[in-house]
């Protein structure tokens, strides 16, 4: 890319320079720059008559030829005037000449003084100057810049310069005059129209893109601030060689000079706005408002004050200029210390600004200013980089803020997602407070059944009035007491293992155990009420090596053959089957009873849930057995499954690991 950039601005450069060189090249006659052989009249605004007249009473000068201080003060509010001569001789006839005098910074006039020099009877030609063309100068536009042609027939005449200083506190020809073949001094003169005017094309075109981008950039104040000080570099370059009468042919000389001053006061205080929004944090806002203040002050005066006014305004302002810069280096620096991004291109910029200034001040302190120099390419470049400067870091503030917003989004997605955690924890925690007081209310009138019972049948046992109990009557109810004593420890073990459960207390002991010698306790717990019942309860179990907690197993194959025994009708079938599978041992335990839905099977093994039937009547019992069961299978590194079919029958499949998990 940079390659491409270089040769584009080679391309432009030849472009320009060929036809310029070509023209010279074919010209007939060369161009004379007349530098030396110059007589100043210091301090006067001659006749070009008595001028060309007293040419030897001159002092010897060349141009370029810079007035020092304190040169003198003339009429008409300027500061100084003089008077230069020259006498030149041609080749050829004037006529195939024309006169260039270049840049018309100092307020001068232009005479050719033909023959009859000693006698005053010499004819004079007026060929322009003051920001007019002359009698016989072009009457295009062109000629406003003054390119003259020579409209007399001698080879020798006298060119006598009229000049009025308007430029504190130096002066002179800031070109020196040229004469050449008039064909192509024109040629020439156009290209540098046309090369002027392209460069500021340049200017407004960036200064107008620049202005595009602020209607899609949430900068859009840098943006405007950075285009409008290109238009003011681009109005700076026609003011500064008076191209601005391409445009305007009738805009006084003294108009533009305001224009361009205004627009000199303006370019402090616009760099320093665009530092300070570059690096708000590094920048002074005060120093801006001061700037800014005291840029208003100069420019009204530069619109209305005498021009001489005008003109004593300008190096003060420069000074402060530079101190604005320096400012700005200042900032850059903090800048960089801050670690802003871009800190070091801006760094280099300033370098650049710096090395521009000294250019600047070298080449026009001594004399008058280059052509080339006259160009603000160090104002461009900085102009150009503190832009860039700011696109990059608006686009690295556009990255940050969308992973900023990106990383909200998120942030607000999982917040949302943990604030529907804690409701769904809080209905939990409702829904659970809720089963945990219907459970108190149950397991109270759990308790409260069999405690009523012992009461009861204990009180007729001691009653001593009570001698119609006999012997028979006794041992039933000793053994209703003693049922009921046996249900509500039961009760009580279960409420016990649901508490230690809750707390964390449960501590598991494996060790070495025979699934087939837990079946036979577990069988014999159940194997007076299956009796009762008349129940048949075919149990068929292999014998294996197994290290499990034998009470947790245990108590897991009580309260499922329990439950079996209890839901299984009068005369009905307990099946219980015990095998190895793999590194498991499972055993299944199918009953005769009811059944239930796949829908109920969840509410069974609910915790504090009591199952309801088709017929709304509940279980007897606190609804521990199967949720206690789940938990003590889960603490063993197993499994259970139950399957159903109403009418039918329940299945339930307990697998338990033949080795406990290592902790």
């Amino acid at each position: 890319m940079r390659l491409v950039i270089l040769a584009l601005g080679w391309l432009l450069l030849c472009g320009i320079a060929f036809p310029a060189g070509q023209a010279f090249a074919t010209a007939e006659v060369q161009p004379i720059k007349l530098t030396d052989g110059w007589r100043l009249f210091q301090g006067e605004v001659l006749d070009p008559r008595e001028a060309s007249a007293r040419y030897e009473n001159g002092v010897s000068v060349s141009v370029p030829h810079v007035w020092p201080e304190g040169f003198g003060s003339g009429p008409d509010g300027t500061y100084a005037v003089a008077t230069y001569v020259r006498r030149i001789n041609l080749d050829q006839s004037a006529l195939e000449y024309a006169l260039r005098a270049g840049k018309l910074r100092s307020v001068s006039r232009f005479y050719a003084v033909v023959g009859g020099k000693a006698s005053g009877e010499a004819t004079v030609y007026d060929l322009g100057g003051n920001g007019t063309p002359g009698v016989n100068a072009e009457s295009s536009a062109a000629g406003r810049l003054f390119l003259a042609d020579l409209p007399f027939d001698a080879r020798e005449f006298d060119l006598v310069v009229q000049v009025s200083n308007h430029i504190y506190p130096h002066a002179g020809f800031l070109w020196a005059p040229e004469i050449g073949d008039h064909r192509a001094l024109e040629s020439a003169h156009e290209i540098h129209i046309v090369a002027a005017f392209g460069f500021t094309g340049i200017l407004i075109a960036l200064g107008a893109i620049t202005m595009l981008l602020a209607t899609w950039h949430a900068g859009a104040r840098y943006y405007y601030i950075g285009g409008g000080m290109l238009f003011v570099l681009a109005i700076r370059t026609l003011m500064t060689d008076n191209y601005i009468w391409v445009l305007f042919p009738g805009l006084p000389l003294e108009v533009a000079l305001r224009i361009e001053y205004v627009g000199l006061f303006v370019l402090a205080p616009g760099y320093y706005w665009l530092v300070d929004e570059l690096f708000p944090k590094e920048s002074y806002r005060q120093v801006l408002i001061a700037l800014g203040g005291l840029a208003a002050v100069a420019s009204a005066l530069a619109v209305v004050a005498p021009i001489p006014m005008m003109f004593k305004m300008r190096d003060p302002y420069i000074a402060m200029s530079a101190v604005v810069l320096a400012l700005i280096l200042y900032i850059f620096i903090k800048a960089k210390k801050n670690h802003r991004h871009g800190a070091n291109w801006a760094l280099w910029g300033i370098a650049f600004a710096f090395t521009g200034t000294a250019l600047d001040v070298y080449l026009y302190l001594p004399g008058p200013r280059t052509s080339i120099e006259a160009i603000p390419f160090a104002a461009l470049a900085f102009t150009v980089l503190l832009l860039g400067l700011f696109t990059i870091r608006y686009r690295k503030e556009q990255e940050e803020k969308a992973f900023l917003a990106s990383c909200l989004e998120k942030a607000n997605t999982e917040l949302q997602a943990h604030a529907d955690r804690i409701d769904q924890a809080q209905e939990e925690i409702a829904a659970a407070l809720d089963m945990k007081n219907s459970f108190l209310s149950n397991i109270s009138r759990e308790i409260q059944t069999p405690l009523k019972a012992v009461e009861g049948f204990a009180q007729m046992l001691v009653d001593p009035s009570n001698t119609s109990v006999t012997p028979e009557q006794r041992r039933e109810y000793l053994r209703l007491i003693y049922s009921n004593s046996a249900n509500l420890s039961k009760m009580m073990e279960d409420i016990l293992s649901v508490a230690d459960l809750e707390t964390g207390r449960f501590e598991v002991s494996p060790q070495d155990t025979d699934p087939r010698k837990m079946a036979d306790q577990a069988l014999a717990v159940v194997e007076t009420v299956a009796h009762e019942k008349h129940l048949l309860i075919d149990l068929k179990c292999e014998k294996t090596a197994m290290v499990i907690d034998q009470r947790l197993m245990r108590q897991a194959l009580v309260k499922i053959l329990s439950n079996a025994v209890k839901f299984s009708p009068v005369n009905g079938v307990v099946t219980v089957r015990g095998s190895k599978a793999g590194d498991d041992f499972v055993f299944t335990i199918m009953d005769t009873g009811p059944g239930m839905e796949a829908s109920d099977i969840p509410v069974a093994m609910s915790l504090f849930n009591k199952f309801s039937h088709e017929d709304g009547k509940q279980d007897e019992g606190a609804g521990l057995g199967l949720p206690l069961v789940a938990r003590f299978m889960e603490l063993l590194g197993g499994g259970m499954q139950i399957d159903s079919i109403p009418g039918l029958g329940t299945t339930v499949t307990l697998s338990f690991p033949l080795h406990a998990a290592k902790e």
